[in-house]
Parts: structure tokens; sequence; C-alpha cells
């Protein structure tokens, strides 16, 4: 019987220690995956924040090309009659307008161009959209708004004439 208890005590010593050998090969399983896990991670957040960057740079050099637009090479318009607006479109052009006003060229020569800046594969967002679709439906007018003094409460209004 004595026999008998001490091979069975070692059975269960070699069970456990197998067991101790399985659960650390389990942990430096999990360790290794874990390690590969921070190491692709850490690369997936670098090629965000790169991405991130690149992304605010080409932003930033499109911001600076809208409002240097008018002063490059080869611009068909005077950049004197553009007006930078930047939202929700960027420019509005009176083509010839200071020509006219010199004389130099008939009214019926003066266009009013609502123009937006695009570089790159950018599109036009939803409300650039409308704004071409309004021009091209001819909803434009042009309104002369005029302050009015309340003499009486020192308030002001605005008229809008037609």
């Amino acid at each position: 019987m004595l026999i008998w208890a001490i091979q069975r005590i070692q059975l269960q010593n070699k069970a456990l220690l197998q067991s101790e050998r399985d659960v650390a090969q389990i942990r430096n399983d999990m360790l290794e995956r874990e390690s590969g896990f921070q190491q692709q991670l850490a690369k997936d957040i670098k090629e965000a924040q790169k991405r991130s960057n690149n992304m605010q740079r080409n932003i930033l050099k499109g911001q600076i090309g809208e409002q240097f637009t008018p002063f490059i090479t080869d611009f068909p318009y005077n950049p004197s009659d553009c007006r930078f607006m930047g939202e929700p479109i960027d420019y509005v052009i009176f083509q010839n307008l200071h020509e006219c006003a010199d004389g130099n060229v008939p009214i019926e020569d003066v266009h009013l161009i609502i123009a937006e800046v695009k570089t790159g594969n950018a599109r036009l967002n939803q409300r650039q959209k409308i704004i071409k679709q309004a021009i091209q439906n001819g909803h434009v007018s042009f309104k002369e708004l005029r302050i009015k003094y309340c003499e009486d409460t020192e308030n002001m209004r605005v008229q809008v004439s037609v």
C-alpha cells in the first residue's frame, strides 16, 4: 500500500509539473501574442498619425492655395476684381468691374462669377453643390439693404429695397 501511495504521489507530481509547464507555455504564448499585438498597435498608431499629418498638410496647402489663386500665373481674371470669402465658396469675382468703372470696357463685359478653388481630388461639399444649383437655376438677385435710424428710439432697422 505504501508503494502504491508513493507511486500515486509521484504520478500526481508528474501531472502537476506537466500542468505547470502547460500553464507556462500558455503564458509565454499569450505574452508573445500580446507583444505582437502591442507592436502592431504601435505601428498602426504611427501610420494613423502619419496619415493625419499628411491630411492636415494637404488641407493647409489647399487653404493657402485658395487665398493665393488670383496671383498664380495664368489666372484668367484681374486679382483686384476678386473678393475672397473662404466659406461657403472661395471667391466672388467681379470680372471687368474695374475696367468698366474706368470706362475701358462696356457694362455688357462685366460678369459676376462665383468661384470655388479645389486641389487634388477635393470635391464640392453639399452646400457648394446647392449654391451651384441655385445659380444654374437662375435663383440669383441683387438686393440693396438700407439702414434706417429711428430717431425716437435710437434703434436701427434694415430695409430691403427691391
